[in-house]
């Protein structure tokens, strides 16, 4: 524009935009912020093959719990009842109690109970520091642990689902509401 002879370019009349008429409307403005700001975080739904494979591990979890407990229910029965000493080192009248806590969470956590299965894991998890404590030391219960907690993932996914599911209305409540 700026030539060495000193021309002066012509003014020019700035031009609106126009969409093209046959256009569709831009989806990603479709919502406003206030709806944004009331979202309060929520994630999209869920993915039918990731619930289904939250509810598997909620289920083998709840298996789980129910195999710790009655294992130890039987062994320290087992152990105290039949003065097996091999048996009293590991297993008395307490794990009997907390093979007994384990079962009636289990029940819980079959229901779907998100708080049975946090008492479980910290249940668990007080068992496994008290054998380190007492100088046992096992992977195997580390890696438990880890399973545990995997599926207090899961299980608050599925509560989130049934959240979701219980939130919306079936079709023909629907259109009786209208």
């Amino acid at each position: 524009m700026c030539a060495v002879t000193g021309a002066v370019a012509p003014a020019q009349q700035p031009q609106v935009w126009q969409p093209p008429t046959q256009a569709p409307a831009p989806t990603e403005l479709a919502s406003s912020a206030a709806s944004w700001a009331t979202s309060g975080g929520t994630v999209g739904p869920a993915l039918p093959a990731d619930i289904q494979k939250a509810q598997k591990r909620v289920r083998r979890v709840w298996q789980f719990i129910t195999f710790i407990g009655a294992l130890s229910v039987v062994a320290g029965t087992v152990a105290e009842l039949g003065n097996v000493d091999l048996l009293q080192s590991y297993f008395d009248w307490y794990s009997v109690a907390e093979g007994a806590i384990f079962l009636v969470l289990a029940f819980f956590v079959r229901r779907g109970s998100l708080i049975a299965l946090g008492i479980a894991i910290g249940l668990y998890a007080l068992d496994t520091l008290a054998l380190f404590a007492t100088g046992h030391f096992g992977i195997l219960r580390i890696v438990i642990l880890l399973f545990l907690l995997r599926a207090l993932g899961s299980a608050n996914l599925l509560r989130q689902h049934r959240k979701a599911l219980a939130g919306q209305l079936p079709a023909e409540e629907q259109a009786r509401a209208a």
